[in-house]
């Protein structure tokens, strides 16, 4: 695994679920990421300083969906679509098969920022669902995500502007993947 592209040699889903990368572990503040060119995982630095959110620890664990681009065409980031994973901390490094819920809906400076919302297949929440599962039976729990995003980069940075279901996001996840592929295939036909 120590060779292994985290972003593309790993399946983004099975048929019964979908994969995770694990980057940043429920409870921490260290921001790690995964390098798009290599494919590894790496403690981010800021003007050659560790980057630590200077904020509540992450109330969830948080990583992306492998072989997925939230594509910059469609007013996105770039980067593989975030996740995040409600429940016990999980390995940083870790891949986890997820089942999808649905998705919160951001705007970060303009792009798309969209965080999936799933639980471990086999955990604690796996009895849910939906969303809206979510939102009946754990109170609280979708805002403590939405607010702690909102205020992680200080006010005016991230603009909530909705839930999906699960079936959206799924769409949205498959969508990410088709993308990703598309631009897998550009890379290869390019010359070098």
């Amino acid at each position: 695994m120590e060779n292994m592209h985290l972003i593309n040699d790993v399946t983004y889903k099975t048929d019964t679920t979908y994969s995770m990368v694990v980057e940043i572990p429920a409870g921490t503040n260290e921001k790690w990421q995964t390098s798009a060119l290599s494919g590894a995982l790496y403690f981010e630095h800021v003007e050659g300083k560790p980057r630590i959110i200077e904020y509540l620890a992450y109330p969830f664990n948080y990583g992306f969906i492998p072989q997925t681009i939230d594509s910059r065409e469609k007013d996105g980031d770039g980067d593989p679509l975030d996740v995040v994973v409600i429940g016990p901390a999980l390995q940083r490094g870790s891949i986890q098969q997820l089942k999808i819920l649905g998705a919160i809906k951001f705007r970060d400076r303009g792009e798309v920022d969209t965080k999936v919302v799933g639980v471990l297949a086999d955990g604690p929440f796996q009895k849910l669902e939906d969303i809206d599962d979510l939102l009946l039976n754990y109170y609280g729990a979708l805002e403590i995500i939405r607010l702690w995003f909102e205020g992680y980069k200080g006010p005016g940075s991230l603009f909530f502007q909705g839930y999906a279901r699960r079936a959206e996001a799924i769409e949205m996840i498959e969508e990410s993947h088709d993308d990703w592929v598309r631009e897998v295939q550009q890379l290869e036909t390019q010359p070098s």
